[in-house]
């Protein structure tokens, strides 16, 4: 009886452990790519070496405040919108107001 209370107690122990350790999630606006990343994609820039929408060629971008208040406490956060085709291509943080 007491082997199998050692057994489960390993058992316990290891899946704490492994739930516990696991870092969190990343969320929609953190897996986007910096401007820098974006720069380096495929079609980011046109021919006439501006920044662009990879997917339609769009060179007008709409920068845009994160609204989540749970990820954006400090209205610093923003992503950068196709005006055309309105996928996100990047996300920013801003310098004003950005806490040391």
């Amino acid at each position: 009886m007491s082997t199998y209370l050692i057994v489960f107690a390993v058992i316990a122990l290891i899946y704490y452990v492994q739930i516990h350790n696991k870092p969190p999630q990343k969320t929609d606006w953190e897996k986007l790519p910096q401007l820098t990343e974006y720069k380096k994609l495929e079609k980011s820039v046109n021919e006439q070496a501006q920044l662009c929408c990879r997917y339609c060629g769009n060179t007008k971008i709409n920068k845009r405040l994160l609204q989540s208040r749970k990820e954006n406490p400090d209205n610093i956060k923003h992503y950068h919108a196709c005006s055309e085709c309105k996928i996100v291509l990047w996300r920013s943080v801003s310098e004003v107001g950005k806490k040391q």
